[in-house]
């Protein structure tokens, strides 16, 4: 299974470099051929790219459905089976690649771990449906068919994507989990910050368990920085 992370990329690089070290750790997942790709939008991330070899187009950042829509034709160019949609502020758990089973055109999280990078709070949001786009893995024929996101659009861009994805008659199966798969690292710059996010308190030893001690380390120094 060949798997490409697409990931928009915009400011905290602190924060970037943690999202590219768990794409790095999901390629040692045996079984499964995972590239990262990034849109970036500042010629200073290209280096941080290469640092860990992700690929990478520039584009502007605004609109960005518009920056979104652009990565997507570029990393067509990449083969792969299925695409990962991921926030630069994102990571995966090893275990998501084998909990998708892979049998459906769109597969995406309805558990999330969500960090504040400030003081190291934590919770956890579930919901009932696919409807966020962290984790999300998209087969590559739908991608081919259609443009995922409105190019005007700045937010709400995950929603916009689900509904030209029904229009389109594509079906998304939701996976849930034991423990979240997914954990947001929330910080400064966001779309949507920490506190705007609705959840319940959960213990981030939960949501640290399965990273690498590379990005428990880069997480935990995060804390550090900001006191």
């Amino acid at each position: 299974m060949k798997i490409l992370v697409f990931v928009p990329v915009w400011k905290r690089p602190e924060i970037t470099e943690i999202c590219f070290m768990g794409i790095k750790r999901l390629q040692k997942v045996p079984g499964y051929e995972v590239n990262g790709f990034a849109v970036i939008s500042e010629p200073n991330m290209i280096g941080l790219c290469e640092k860990y070899g992700i690929g990478w187009c520039l584009t502007a950042n605004n609109p960005l459905g518009a920056k979104k829509n652009f990565g997507v034709k570029q990393a067509l160019r990449y083969d792969f089976d299925y695409m990962i949609e991921i926030g630069s502020d994102d990571l995966l758990k090893d275990d998501v690649l084998d909990a998708y089973n892979w049998d459906a055109p769109v597969i995406g999280l309805m558990d999330f771990a969500i960090i504040d990078t400030f003081n190291g709070r934590c919770k956890r949001l579930s919901t009932n449906i696919p409807k966020f786009g962290a984790g999300r893995a998209i087969k590559r024929y739908v991608l081919e068919s259609f443009t995922l996101w409105h190019d005007a659009k700045n937010r709400g861009l995950d929603n916009s994507s689900s509904i030209n994805m029904a229009v389109n008659r594509i079906s998304q199966r939701g996976i849930r989990s034991e423990q979240p798969l997914s954990v947001a690292l929330k910080s400064d710059v966001n779309l949507w910050s920490y506190n705007v996010i609705k959840g319940v308190k959960y213990p981030i030893e939960s949501a640290l368990n399965g990273l690498s001690e590379e990005e428990v380390t880069a997480i935990k120094a995060l804390q550090y920085a900001t006191a």
